[in-house]
């Protein structure tokens, strides 16, 4: 069985299925039956010198001459929003099943796409999408669907995890990290997406309307980054044995749902304190699994192309079947659990511990010099008592991932 390819996109991630299938043709075929021709590749720019053999592909700057193709699989790897949207939308409308890695894209639009591929007896496929080469999303539909999944969180970003590495291990302030993962290629020139945690975000709500069924918008991912982290508060925090790392948290609270990415503390035993540097972890907690965690690199051009051709391949091997539409809207908890907490305040530690004994919240002292503390799990109610009577410096969860 022979599949013509459609591929939108000839960046990175463009190159690396190139290279991978001509690499891995033989490997593929042998295992799946399957056999790949990549008859077009839609670019901007057609004089542009690839970095992979496109030798025998028509390379294209029109899409109209693609769609009007006879081609079997559109591959979708150029990123872009609305516009991208609509290309895709006009494949499913052809019946043609689509692969895409695009998760701004998907985080806005995948509920009419997947309706889409619904009416016209196809399917979307988007592994890629979320923490590079790790098969989460395959994982969620197919592998724990036996399972009521309560909480999905995970290290969504390896561009901040670096960061929050560098900090921790080097003791970097946080520019000089970012400079640094700039220069060696992680972030981009303006890491906005990165660091305040957008790119996480889009991930998050894609996991959680796996996980819970449920349709979800942006806006309702409660954000707050990393570009307000103070090395003081890592290095603090170091001595308590935990470990700072930019989580996306979807969980379910009886029906209703709280979707976060923040700067959590984990206990340096955890599974995810151990995930450093560049690489991504995704933490699953369902009813019969118990608790399982899914670690791999989060991006990279042969590490996410891996991630795109296995969905080529199931697309051809798995008889198609349009996935459900969530039906219901996610509802956001007004609630949330209580959390533990580190707190830094710029106030008297006698003051503050007085204040913290008042309201029976149990605590222990981190640094008597900077009124450090680690408090038990308390109510957000009462933490916003805390912030309206003192300046605190910092607060973050501690153990959010557990």
């Amino acid at each position: 069985m022979n599949k013509k390819i459609a591929l939108l996109g000839m960046g990175t991630v463009g190159s690396g299925v190139v290279n991978l299938i001509r690499e891995n043709e033989d490997l593929i075929h042998s295992s799946s039956g399957v056999g790949f021709t990549i008859t077009h590749v839609l670019v901007t720019d057609t004089t542009k010198t690839r970095t992979a053999d496109v030798s025998n592909i028509r390379v294209t700057d029109d899409i109209t001459e693609i769609e009007n193709a006879d081609i079997d699989l559109a591959v979708e790897v150029m990123g872009g929003i609305d516009s991208t949207k609509e290309i895709i939308k006009r494949f499913l409308q052809k019946g043609i099943p689509v692969v895409t890695a695009n998760k701004d894209m998907l985080a806005v639009h995948i509920d009419e796409l997947e309706q889409t591929a619904a009416e016209n007896n196809t399917a979307l496929y988007y592994e890629a999408a979320v923490a590079g080469g790790i098969p989460i999303i395959h994982t969620l539909q197919h592998s724990l669907n036996a399972n009521k999944i309560s909480k999905v969180m995970g290290i969504l970003n390896g561009t901040t995890n670096y960061i929050l590495s560098k900090m921790a291990f080097d003791g970097w302030e946080y520019d000089d990290a970012l400079k640094d993962a700039q220069a060696i290629g992680y972030a981009e020139a303006d890491p906005t997406a990165d660091v305040e945690g957008i790119d996480a975000a889009r991930k998050t709500l894609l996991l959680a309307r796996l996980a819970f069924d449920k349709k979800f918008t942006l806006d309702q991912v409660k954000l707050n980054g990393i570009s307000g982290v103070d090395i003081k508060d890592i290095e603090l925090a170091k001595s308590a044995g935990l470990t700072l790392k930019l989580l996306g948290v979807a969980e379910d609270l009886q029906g209703k749902y709280n979707l976060a990415v923040e700067p959590i503390f984990v206990e340096t035993t955890h599974q995810l304190a151990n995930v450093h540097y560049e690489k991504n972890a995704v933490f699953v907690n369902g009813n019969m699994l118990g608790e399982a965690m899914f670690y791999g690199p989060g991006a990279g051009s042969y590490e996410t192309a891996s991630a795109v051709v296995s969905d080529m391949i199931n697309s051809a091997v798995i008889t198609a079947e349009a996935k459900n539409v969530p039906a219901e809207n996610g509802e956001l908890a007004e609630e949330l659990a209580d959390s533990a907490y580190y707190l830094r305040f710029n106030e008297s530690l006698h003051d503050v511990q007085s204040f913290l004994a008042s309201l029976d919240v149990q605590f222990e002292n981190i640094d008597t010099e900077e009124a450090a503390f680690r408090t038990v799990k308390m109510s957000g109610a009462v933490l916003q008592q805390i912030k309206d009577k003192f300046a605190v410096a910092a607060a973050y969860k501690i153990n959010g991932a557990e």
